[in-house]
């Protein structure tokens, strides 16, 4: 039996006296006029994303999307949350695109590719799930849920090697973890390590008494 886990600007200087105010006064007119649409982008934006989370706390999605779609300006924080909306939305297809674009705003950011996660794992795409996942490792080596998905998938494929590494990366940094005992208990089982399967069972029943998939396991060490 094999254990499934289901997944300031410088201004110029005014020059003379006689010159000094129509000068400033140009260059003060030109900086105003220069700041005017900054500040009304920043208000929509700022409109726009409470209108969002208006209409999010309601169930609203669709309203929460054109919220943000209707200040578009293609910026990490739109895609980041265009990606969550269209989550929620059920559009996986669409979130995947916008965390794909705040994944490429930020590249070294962990945040939207542990956004991508979710509709890459809704739209069962395992392969290119791996790869976010290495990825995410590469930036953040110790990342428990990096490493624990890593190990799941490889586990489900059947390379035990693999899976181990991933799992037990987890158990070292939390090893009184269920999940990754576990899946780590599995993994050793498979890989003949039964000692160390036993062990990481018995552990398994001090964390949750009566665990029916940690009894199983011991059960096959007996026979």
């Amino acid at each position: 039996m094999d254990l499934v886990i289901s997944l300031p600007h410088h201004l110029p200087h005014p020059g003379r006296p006689a010159r000094r105010w129509s000068v400033v006064g140009l260059l003060l007119g030109c900086l105003l006029l220069a700041a005017r649409p900054g500040r009304a982008q920043s208000a929509d934006q700022s409109a726009a994303f409470a209108a969002s989370y208006v209409a999010e706390g309601k169930g609203e999605y669709p309203d929460a999307i054109a919220a943000l779609k209707n200040a578009y300006i293609n910026s990490y924080e739109q895609n980041l949350r265009l990606g969550w909306l269209y989550f929620l939305a059920k559009n996986y297809a669409a979130s995947a695109t916008y965390y794909q674009k705040a994944v490429e705003q930020r590249p070294a950011a962990l945040e939207p590719r542990l956004g991508l996660v979710k509709p890459l794992n809704a739209l069962n795409q395992l392969d290119k799930l791996l790869k976010l996942y290495a990825d995410i490792l590469s930036i953040d080596p110790q990342n428990t849920q990096a490493n624990y998905w890593t190990g799941v998938i490889y586990l489900n494929r059947r390379a035990y090697d693999k899976a181990a590494r991933h799992f037990e990366r987890v158990v070292n940094l939390y090893p009184f973890d269920y999940d990754a005992t576990l899946s780590l208990a599995w993994t050793y089982l498979n890989l003949g390590r039964k000692p160390d399967a036993r062990a990481l069972y018995q552990r398994v029943l001090l964390i949750r008494p009566g665990d029916t998939d940690a009894q199983a396991g011991l059960k096959r060490l007996a026979n």
